[in-house]
């Protein structure tokens, strides 16, 4: 007999929601025993041999795929409660709101009605099928595991934002899911969220973190999942004053993608999002290019006010170039401009202090004409400074193309650095000099002044015909100025951090 609207209006979903909480609390429990049962079956090593050890080892790893199946079982039976939970709760919000509205035989019941009856259809055939599997003890075969997880999976996809929905819709979709759901979200289908611009990055944190690991055990690449680890062993490392380490985005398209914050954006006050360049690797962003967002972390944090926040970015969300040919070419920056303007909106978006953070966007070598041609996007870029670090041009040819209010662009040359400073070498050299492998000496042919406005890609952002404003810079030690702007104790670390938390006038 099918429910009467009454009925409907006044539904209690709480009890599969806990039910939902449940699963997933055993799906836990059965990982982490089959994890047990798998390091006892390693801890026998070679002391053991023989038929029974042989016998005895297969037993063992049946029981262990048993183990993860039931646990993939549980994982799935966890999404769909908690999703189906959540949809039967809005449909009976609904009913609820025509009845309210005095509308009991319209049409608008009976759309409402139809839906709580196909929402409910649809549950009760999963829970139907997840019953006759564990009847069966199918429940308990992994390849069927995996695929009903799959399709839980996918159930959550299908209620994701539409494609194309900006940072700020993304962020109210998020808080318009319940706090069950989000949890399960971030539990069982990290992917879909880790990179959403839009998430709170916390959120963003605890998606990608699950993520990782995932990574790091399936990744066949041995390079690649050095990176991957890399990565991890940043996050887990700590000292004394350090700020909370975030990870914004994490994957392996491409040549890698990896985003790390020093300081959480939404808390911030000051923010800034520092863009690697040529050359730049995976491990690069737990390597060097993670100390320089630090050091911009820890020198601006030194001038700030204790009640004003200080995050710190390195984004990695694109394919720099390796070398030439691609390095020659804006191709690598243009495919990457959307993606960083969709990031510094998604800051906007997120942010937790009620008003928006003061935003620099900064650009070393590569990274520089990669900011530069997401501030010439339409729109332009969701920044308040822009800085060009070691730039062999943006694309533009006078500061104001790039969108900001005059007085806000800034660059740094360093007086040898050979991308900023001498003429344009053969591509091969080139690409050692831009990646940061050969000294300035091999390029002795400096700029004569009627040719120093010209760069590799538009006007070069420190002559004064671009019209920026300049930041101290010196060669640093080693004979390779182009590396060195954000080492600390450096004179442009110490005016990026003045520009970062309060710009001069």
């Amino acid at each position: 007999m099918s429910p009467t609207p009454g009925q409907v209006a006044e539904l209690q979903v709480g009890a599969m929601a806990a039910a939902g909480r449940a699963c997933d609390a055993l799906a836990r429990e059965l990982a982490e025993q089959a994890a047990v049962v798998s390091g006892a079956r390693c801890a026998t090593g070679e002391a053991w041999q023989g038929e029974a050890a042989f016998r005895a080892g297969l037993a063992v790893d049946a029981d262990r795929l048993r183990l993860i199946a039931a646990g993939e079982q549980m994982q799935g039976l966890a999404v769909l409660l908690t999703q189906y939970a959540e949809e039967l709760r809005e449909t009976s919000g609904a009913v609820r709101a025509v009845l309210c509205n005095g509308d009991s035989n319209g049409a608008a019941l009976a759309v409402a009605m139809a839906k709580a009856a196909e929402v409910d259809g649809r549950c009760a055939a999963e829970l139907l099928r997840s019953a006759a599997q564990a009847r069966d003890g199918s429940a308990l075969d992994l390849p069927t595991a995996t695929t009903q997880l799959a399709s839980a999976t996918a159930l959550v996809a299908g209620s994701l934002p539409p494609r194309g929905s900006s940072p700020a819709q993304v962020r109210d979709w998020w808080w318009q899911r319940s706090a069950d759901e989000r949890r399960m979200i971030i539990a069982d289908a990290p992917q879909l969220i880790g990179g959403l611009d839009g998430i709170p990055c916390a959120d963003r944190d605890r998606a990608n973190r699950v993520l990782l690991d995932r990574l790091i055990d399936t990744e066949g690449d041995v390079s690649r999942r050095a990176a991957l680890t890399a990565v991890r062993e940043r996050l887990r490392y700590r000292r004394d004053g350090a700020p909370s380490t975030l990870l914004l985005s994490i994957g392996v398209e491409g040549q890698g993608r990896a985003v790390l914050a020093f300081g959480d954006p939404d808390r911030a006050a000051d923010v800034a999002v520092y863009v690697p360049g040529m050359g730049t690797t995976l491990a690069d962003v737990a390597g060097k290019d993670g100390a320089r967002a630090l050091a911009v972390h820890d020198a601006a944090a030194a001038l700030a006010p204790r009640l004003r926040p200080t995050s710190s970015v390195v984004w990695l969300g694109y394919d720099p170039p390796s070398g030439f040919p691609e390095g020659a070419s804006p191709a690598r920056a243009m495919a990457g401009a959307p993606h960083y303007g969709r990031f510094l909106a998604g800051l906007r978006a997120t942010t937790a202090r009620g008003t928006p953070p003061h935003l620099t966007a900064i650009g070393h070598s590569y990274g520089s004409l990669l900011v530069g041609k997401a501030a010439q996007r339409p729109g332009g870029i969701a920044a308040d400074e822009i800085v060009l670090l070691g730039s062999p041009g943006t694309g533009a040819v006078r500061a104001e193309q790039l969108g900001m209010e005059p007085g806000h662009v800034w660059a740094a040359a360093a007086p040898d650095d050979p991308v900023t400073e001498r003429l344009p070498a053969p591509p091969r050299l080139l690409a050692s000099l831009l990646a940061g492998h050969a000294p300035a000496a091999l390029l002795p042919v400096q700029l004569g002044a009627s040719h120093r406005a010209r760069g590799w890609f538009g006007t070069r952002p420190a002559d004064p015909a671009f019209g920026a404003r300049l930041l101290p810079a010196e060669d640093g030690p080693d004979g390779n100025p182009h590396s060195h702007y954000l080492d600390p104790g450096s004179p442009t670390l110490a005016a990026l951090a003045a520009v970062v938390t309060a710009p001069p006038p």
